[in-house]
C-alpha cells in the first residue's frame, strides 16, 4: 500500500509491503542520492518474501513523489534525514524493531540511523555505502555529471523525478564535491553502533568502496559481516540479486532482539 506520510515538516512518499508485527522486526528501505521507491525495483518485495518480515519503502525528501526539495539546504542529509524523518516514519507506522536496508547514501544514514536511534534499529544492512567521499568517488560524481549534462542521465532520471530531477541532481553533486562534505568524518558515529552490521559492495563499484570499508572495520565495534562481489558495482542487489538476498536471509536470521 502507498502512501503519503509527513515526516520531519515534509510530505514524504511510502509503500508498505506485508503487515508490520509488533513480535517480528520490519525492514526499513533507504534508497540512494538519485534514487526513489521505483527505483529499487522488486528488491524489496524479494527480501520480504524471503525473510517474512514486512517492509516500509519510502521516497526521501527532494525524491520521487514526495515533496520538492528546497535549495540551498544546510547540513548534510545523510546525517539530518538519520535523525527526525526516520523518528516521524517509525512513530508514524509504530516501528519499535527494525532493520534498516540501505543503497549508497542511503547505505550512509542507515549506519548514522542506527547510532541515533539504538533502541529501535535492530540490525543493519549497508549496501554501498557512501560515507567517505574519497578521490575515487568523486570521479564517479564527474561521470555522472558530464552524463547528466550530455542528456542520457537527465533522460533516466526525470520519468521518476519530474520537475524536480535538475534541483535534486544538481545538489546531489554540488555537495558531493564540496570540501566540507569530503571532509566530514562519521568515525564517532560508527563507534556508537550497538546492533550488527551487514555491509555489501561490488569490487566493479565505479565510485569505489575500500576507503568506507576500512572505516568501518576501524570504528564499528559491534558484529560486523562484509561481502565483496566480484561481478557486482554499485548497485549489487540489482546486479547480483541471487548474492545479496542470501546474505540477507543469513544476516537477519540470526540477529539479537533489539534491546540487547
Amino acid at each position: 500500500m502507498e502512501q503519503f506520510i509527513h515526516a520531519a515538516g515534509h510530505r514524504v512518499n511510502t509503500l508498505q509491503i506485508g503487515e508490520v508485527r509488533a513480535d517480528k522486526p520490519t525492514l526499513v528501505f533507504i534508497h540512494g542520492g538519485l534514487d526513489c521507491i521505483a527505483m529499487w525495483r522488486d528488491f524489496p518485495s524479494q527480501v520480504t518474501e524471503m525473510t517474512g518480515l514486512a517492509a516500509i519503502v519510502y521516497e526521501r525528501w527532494g525524491h520521487g513523489k514526495s515533496d520538492p526539495l528546497v535549495v540551498p539546504r544546510e547540513g548534510d542529509p545523510r546525517e539530518d534525514e538519520a535523525g527526525a524523518p526516520l523518528t516521524d516514519i517509525f512513530r508514524h507506522f509504530g516501528l519499535k524493531d527494525v532493520v534498516l536496508i540501505g543503497h549508497s547514501f542511503g547505505g550512509a544514514v542507515a549506519l548514522l540511523a542506527a547510532a541515533k536511534h539504538p533502541d529501535t534499529v535492530r540490525g543493519v544492512v549497508a549496501m554501498a555505502p557512501q560515507l567517505v567521499m574519497h578521490p575515487q568517488c568523486i570521479d564517479g560524481v564527474d561521470l555522472a555529471e558530464a552524463a547528466y549534462k550530455s542528456g542520457k542521465l537527465r533522460e533516466k532520471l526525470v520519468p521518476f523525478h519530474g520537475d524536480n530531477t535538475d534541483t535534486l541532481f544538481f545538489d546531489w553533486a554540488g555537495r558531493s564535491k564540496t570540501r566540507a562534505f569530503q571532509e566530514k568524518s562519521y568515525a564517532r558515529e560508527l563507534e556508537q553502533i550497538r546492533c550488527p552490521v551487514l555491509e555489501i559492495f561490488g569490487e566493479k563499484d565505479n565510485y569505489g568502496y575500500r576507503p568506507n570499508l576500512e572505516l568501518s572495520r576501524e570504528c564499528i565495534t559491534r558484529p560486523l559481516s562484509v561481502l565483496e562481489i566480484p561481478e557486482a558495482g554499485h548497485y549489487p542487489h540489482l546486479e547480483t540479486p541471487e548474492h545479496v538476498l542470501k546474505a540477507i536471509e543469513a544476516f537477519v536470521g540470526v540477529l539479537p532482539a533489539a534491546s540487547t
